[in-house]
């Protein structure tokens, strides 16, 4: 990945910043851009030359600057276990370890600098600005000097949601959302279970209900057969046997009713309690649904993760002229304040090209805002519409260019410091300058031959040829040899740019001619329609003449 350079001015200083071409999370491109607003990083010659950075060249950078941290902290940190154990004897063997340790978390937080142009996982809570779930990726923003902030801030005001959220972090309330559909699906289970206990109950209640209403009729029909027999008691008296069959048939009877009644007693008391363990389950599940409900309300009405409340505590956080990376959206920026109003950098790649848009307000939460330029004003609306200063180049063609651009330029410094390499074998540098020879020929004719077509009576170029570039072992030989080849190369750069210009005029007179001709076309054109219009006219007497004509 490729980033382009744009130059801007940041608290009356000149700065460079990197531009994002693709929409997406860069926390690498945020964390650099802060640290370059703030001068403590520097791109190298080579990328501000070119104009583009790779992703390479900005993780070395960031690198850097995690070690001169490291180092410092580390030496900070050295110098004051040393004055705290300073006139202590004990045993000092743990301390060997340290720097081993320290070493190998600098190692782990470097490795995750080149992942982070693909993104990064954030979790924020939604307490402060700065409440963020630490992990290893914020280690590194912490060993590069860069914090991390969003304005997802819950308003305390809000109690019902508040006593939902409390300290959660996001992932957490997506766990209590999805708990929520688990619990939503279980009440509907447990609900069809209660209906079946509930059924079963009425069924049992039945049962018992018919039961003893055959009992209280049997009871009945032996009363009434008591009365009638009441005046017989001579039977009674004889028939003793009978009647003690009789009566101990009652008492077995008896004891079996009295065993099923507290059979269907026990059964009833158990899916009673059954129901009621079912209820208190739906009232559990309905109650993790309600909050489940409140804290999706919250995720879906702040879903552009920005509310009121946290952009009140992000101007209350972030300090006069402070720098941040600002997570919103799953995109991270860099955000500064100023004047008291809080400001994103304008990263997109459309805005190459534009100086006078570098900065975005930050002052409302539906994305209804405006752009200042590099001192933070509103700039003036353009006199005409005009495109804007240059093309806007893909930087991932910028950075395949910039090692030929590199090497040109390179070169151009040599030949201006008389310092070119001359090869040491002498075969070979004669094969070189036969080849320039060549080339310098070539080029001659290619300007002979247009001066020729642009009609020049004078078609002879002029070839500096110097029998000084054969092979020489002398060093005023070599000197006099670079001395002409940079004479001879700004020669030709001179002629080149004169032929760029003999070819732009002509390019325009053809034009020109082009021009001529189509308007000559339209002016025969106009004249063919009026003659054509004209020529009916014309013929309409010969033919009533003729019409009138009597032959004999």
């Amino acid at each position: 990945m490729a980033y382009q350079i744009k130059s801007i001015r940041y608290q009356n200083s000149p700065r460079k910043i990197l531009l994002q071409n693709i929409n997406g999370p860069c926390p690498l491109l945020a964390a650099a851009n802060a640290l370059l607003l703030r001068g403590v990083i520097t791109l190298s010659s080579e990328c501000v030359r070119n104009g583009v950075a790779s992703t390479d060249d900005v993780v070395n950078m960031l690198a850097n600057r995690a070690l001169i941290r490291s180092q410092q902290s580390s030496s900070t940190s050295s110098s004051l276990e040393k004055t705290d154990k300073e006139g202590d004897d004990g045993n000092d063997n743990d301390e060997t370890n340290k720097p081993s340790n320290h070493e190998y978390h600098l190692n782990e937080v470097l490795s995750i600098l080149p992942t982070l142009q693909h993104g990064m996982d954030v979790n924020p809570q939604f307490t402060s600005p700065q409440s963020i779930e630490y992990t290893h990726n914020l280690a590194a923003f912490d060993l590069l000097g860069v914090e991390l902030v969003h304005g997802w801030v819950l308003d305390p005001q809000d109690l019902e949601t508040c006593a939902v959220v409390e300290m959660k972090s996001y992932n957490e309330l997506i766990e209590l959302v999805i708990g929520g559909d688990e619990r939503r699906r279980e009440v509907v289970r447990l609900e069809g279970w209660k209906v079946e206990k509930e059924e079963e109950l009425m069924r049992l209640l039945d049962s018992n209900k018919g039961s003893k209403e055959g009992n209280d009729e049997t009871e009945n029909d032996s009363i009434a057969q008591a009365e009638t027999d009441e005046g017989v008691k001579e039977q009674t008296e004889t028939d003793e046997g009978v009647e003690v069959i009789s009566n101990d048939a009652d008492s077995e009877s008896s004891t079996l009713e009295q065993f099923s009644n507290t059979l269907s007693l026990d059964q009833q008391q158990a899916i009673e309690q059954e129901i009621a363990d079912i209820g208190l389950k739906i009232e559990h599940a309905s109650l993790q649904i309600s909050r489940a409900d409140v804290a999706n309300a919250f995720l879906t009405s702040t879903s552009h993760q920005l509310t009121y409340h946290g952009l009140e505590q992000l101007h209350a956080y972030i300090g006069e002229d402070g720098v941040h990376v600002f997570f919103r959206n799953n995109h991270f920026g860099t955000i500064t304040k100023h004047n008291g109003i809080l400001y994103l950098l304008a990263t997109d790649l459309g805005y190459a090209n534009t100086p006078e848009i570098v900065w975005e307000k930050l002052d409302s939460i539906d994305g209804n805002t405006e752009y200042v330029n590099e001192y933070f004003e509103k700039p003036s609306p353009r006199a005409e519409l005009a495109p804007a200063a240059g093309p806007t180049i893909d930087p991932a063609l910028l950075l395949a260019q910039r090692s030929q651009a590199e090497n040109d330029y390179q070169l151009a410094m040599a030949m201006s410091r008389g310092e070119a390499s001359v090869p040491a074998s002498s075969s070979q540098h004669a094969s070189n300058n036969s080849d320039e020879e060549e080339g310098k020929l070539i080029e001659a004719a290619k300007e002979m031959s247009l001066r020729t077509y642009h009609g020049e009576n004078d078609a002879t170029v002029a070839v500096d040829v110097d029998n000084s570039t054969l092979p020489s072992t002398s060093s005023s030989a070599q000197n006099s040899q670079l001395d002409s080849d940079h004479q001879m190369a700004l020669a030709f750069q001179r002629q080149e740019e004169q032929l760029n210009h003999e070819s732009e005029q002509l390019a325009r007179q053809l034009q020109a001619l082009d021009q001529q001709e189509v308007q000559m076309q339209r002016q025969r054109q106009q004249r063919n329609d009026t003659n054509r219009r004209r020529q009916p006219n014309s013929s309409r007497p010969a033919e009533e003449a003729k019409a009138g004509c009597t032959i004999s």
